[in-house]
């Protein structure tokens, strides 16, 4: 299983593109008359679509990028397969997608036109001769299209239509221009922790042809954009309710921050302690915070928080019990310097 695991890097994306996305249907699950309990079977069915993706994408990027990761000498799960090997693995997720999608939801809907417009994405980004990923913009644009917009897009539209809820255009612009930053951010930020292995190995990235300040002065743009976006989809969708948990998470990086001197950044420059400004929001207290609100609407909605938190729990345990740290020393400095005075 483990082996398995590695190959489909699913430590890559599991914890970090997945929760992100189902945040969006919980939104729309908490805006409707329906309960996830009721929703359950079809949660799973789009989940187990996005999660074939996922590994269609990350077996196809390192089946194409075997010798340049050898260059590097950087670790590739498919260097062991041979090429026939390779194929059968990209093919069996792609196959399967495929196969929900037209088993299980209409093959010719919206939602599915989507779905397969990630899997067309991440392949011009990946296989030759297109390549995207060496073509400067188109290949952080089609990164940020198929790992963030067209999956969430896809996942969306089928709980819209599940929910038998209008599909608003203005809503869905914003949620796409927020998305698509996010993902901006994702592989900027991906291309900046790769850059000495792709010099080794020839790869030409966008990161590397700007300067830090190019890149700083980018990285602003988009996150004054995502940010505004966000707040006009979480006002459009009068989600209110969600400010407690921002507010949380912005106390939990003050508290990193003064503790530990665990500084926020958008995507570069790395100090020795670093989070990704709103990263942590969007995976761990922006889900939860949701699924709490439709726990108060509905308490049969805490089968979601338990299904949640069941699949994504590394990282809501990981910051559990970074907060119980933090309080226990802010506690603690507190008394001694009540003590002192």
């Amino acid at each position: 299983m483990r082996k398995i695991l590695a190959v489909v890097r699913a430590n890559d994306w599991w914890e970090y593109k997945l929760p992100p996305m189902l945040a969006i249907a919980y939104m729309i699950i908490q805006n409707s008359q329906y309960t996830f309990f009721n929703l359950l079977p079809l949660m799973m069915i789009s989940l187990g679509a996005i999660i074939l993706c996922a590994i269609y994408v990350s077996l196809l990027n390192d089946a194409t990028d075997v010798a340049e990761d050898a260059k590097a000498g950087k670790k590739n799960g498919m260097a062991a397969y041979s090429t026939g090997h390779q194929i059968i693995l990209v093919l069996l997720p792609l196959v399967g997608g495929l196969c929900i999608i037209a088993g299980f939801l209409d093959f010719f809907s919206y939602a599915n036109l989507f779905y397969l417009a990630a899997y067309i994405s991440f392949t011009l980004y990946s296989l030759p001769p297109f390549r995207l990923k060496k073509r400067g913009i188109a290949g952080i644009a089609a990164d940020a299209l198929g790992s963030q917009v067209f999956p969430t897009f896809f996942l969306a539209i089928c709980f819209y239509q599940w929910t038998n809820q209008e599909i608003r255009v203005l809503p869905f612009v914003f949620l796409g221009t927020w998305l698509f930053c996010f993902g901006l951010r994702g592989i900027l930020w991906h291309q900046l922790a790769d850059k000495e292995n792709d010099k080794i190995s020839g790869l030409v990235t966008l990161v590397q042809k700007m300067s830090e300040v190019q890149l700083s002065r980018l990285s602003t743009v988009i996150i004054i954009v995502e940010m505004i976006a966000f707040a006009a989809y979480i006002s459009l969708n009068a989600l209110f309710l969600i400010i407690p948990g921002l507010i949380l998470y912005f106390i939990y990086n003050w508290l990193l921050l003064k503790q530990y001197h665990v500084k926020q950044i958008l995507i570069n420059p790395k100090p020795q302690q670093y989070r990704i400004f709103l990263f942590e929001y969007y995976q761990v207290f922006l889900p939860l915070s949701v699924l709490i609100i439709c726990i108060y609407k509905s308490p049969v909605n805490v089968t979601g928080l338990c299904f949640h938190c069941f699949l994504f729990q590394t990282n809501i345990w990981r910051i559990l019990r970074d907060i119980k740290q933090l309080l226990r020393q802010t506690i603690t400095g507190i008394r001694l310097k009540a003590n002192n005075h």
